[in-house]
């Protein structure tokens, strides 16, 4: 009986293997760190606005920090307070 491996099975395969090794542990970090930075100063930037800036863009300074959480800034149409000035 021959087996046969379809495109989406090899790519997750591949890619499952890339990820192991130590070029994947260090791009995998580096994003981590980009992330944990980004978020840091995205807060702080937010913290420096004044509340009327903040009422406008329909954030509580109270949500400064869901905002800015991973989960939240990840999505694609995320907003960058960094051009909001």
């Amino acid at each position: 009986m021959e087996t046969t491996i379809t495109t989406v099975e090899h790519t997750a395969c591949k890619t499952g293997r890339a990820g192991l090794g130590l070029t994947g542990f260090a791009g995998r970090s580096l994003r981590l760190f980009y992330r944990a930075m980004r978020m840091r100063s995205d807060r702080a930037a937010m913290q420096a606005m004044p509340d009327c800036l903040l009422k406008d863009l329909d954030i509580a300074r109270s949500e400064i920090d869901h905002y800015t959480s991973r989960r939240h800034a990840s999505g694609a149409d995320g907003m960058d307070i960094r051009n909001a000035r």
